[in-house]
């Protein structure tokens, strides 16, 4: 039995409602299925779109994590079912949101729920991106036509003609990777919220500590260390194969590094002020922040940087 959300705690408030289930919940998560599609064609689109994204994966993987008896899927089951009526005269454009927002955080909610361990589902995220890669290099992406590359050297304008170029080709020759980091942040970020949001309703800051204690473990770390040296050998042969796998398999260490940081700021003292400066700097200089962060994770693995803690795995229940 869920408990009744704390007075004032309006987050709380609205996962309550949810988890009850019913037409309205139906119909909302219905008009937030749609609401990303109808984002892709406002001018702020690069900003908003991945919001949405998160915003759909956090009540898909809170339905999951409180799917008693299959409660919450009967309710995404009639979403769906709402979304697939218009999708019958509008194109089936509309269920898109179904296949790379719901369908990932249903699967990682059910194994949270199931294992209560937050690491494992998040390299569950992890493979799922691996596959996009895959079938994005097997089969291909549309845009790699003149009008595509010509649209994306207008929004290079402002560069050198030889180094826009030089960037273009990096960028169309990691595009299956740059998608699939793209779509794993959108699925953790949903997921961590959707466990934010039941931590709330059931034991409030339980999330804090679950994160602080991640680890992916030093077997995922020589998995991600290989990936990363053959990405460093090969480079954007093979089409970038290499590489774009190599992107996407350090971000589970990278949210390592960011546990590690909050570790050493509940010391207090200094540290309290590095997520402060960390976040702000992994947003603005990630290609310069965020290499350092996932070393940081891969080191914790074998030496604790959490003064000897142990590993705190998620309690979904």
């Amino acid at each position: 039995m869920t408990k009744a959300p704390a007075a004032g705690d309006r987050l709380a408030t609205l996962a309550a409602w949810l988890v009850g289930g019913g037409w309205p919940v139906a119909a909302a998560l219905a008009l937030l299925g749609v609401l990303p599609l109808l984002a892709a064609l406002l001018p702020g689109a690069i900003l908003l779109l991945p919001l949405l994204l998160v915003g759909n994966g956090a009540v898909v993987s809170l339905l999951a994590l409180e799917s008693e008896g299959g409660r919450g899927v009967r309710w995404l089951l009639w979403a769906v079912l709402l979304l697939a009526v218009p999708a019958v005269a509008l194109g089936p454009a509309l269920l898109v949101p179904v296949v790379f927002a719901w369908t990932p955080a249903l699967i990682a909610g059910y194994i949270l729920r199931s294992t209560r361990s937050l690491p494992l589902a998040l390299l569950l995220l992890t493979l799922l991106a691996v596959v996009v890669v895959l079938l994005a290099e097997t089969v291909g992406l549309p845009g790699g036509d003149a009008q595509s590359r010509a649209s994306v050297t207008q929004m290079l304008r402002g560069l050198d003609p030889q180094i826009a170029g030089e960037v273009l080709d990096v960028v169309w020759a990691l595009a299956s990777g740059l998608l699939a980091l793209a779509l794993l942040s959108t699925w953790m970020g949903g997921l961590l919220a959707g466990r934010s949001l039941q931590a709330r309703l059931r034991r409030p800051g339980a999330l804090a500590a679950e994160f602080r204690g991640l680890r992916c473990g030093r077997a995922y770390g020589l998995v991600a260390v290989v990936a990363v040296a053959v990405a460093l050998g090969v480079g954007l042969g093979a089409g970038g194969l290499a590489v774009e796998l190599a992107m996407v398999s350090v971000v589970p260490l990278l949210l390592q590094g960011l546990a590690v940081m909050h570790r050493l700021a509940l010391r207090g003292g200094g540290w309290r002020r590095a997520p402060w400066v960390v976040y702000p700097l992994l947003v603005l200089a990630t290609p310069q922040v965020a290499p350092p962060l996932a070393l940081v994770g891969l080191m914790d693995n074998w030496l604790d940087f959490g003064n000897g803690s142990p590993p705190v795995g998620a309690d979904p229940r």
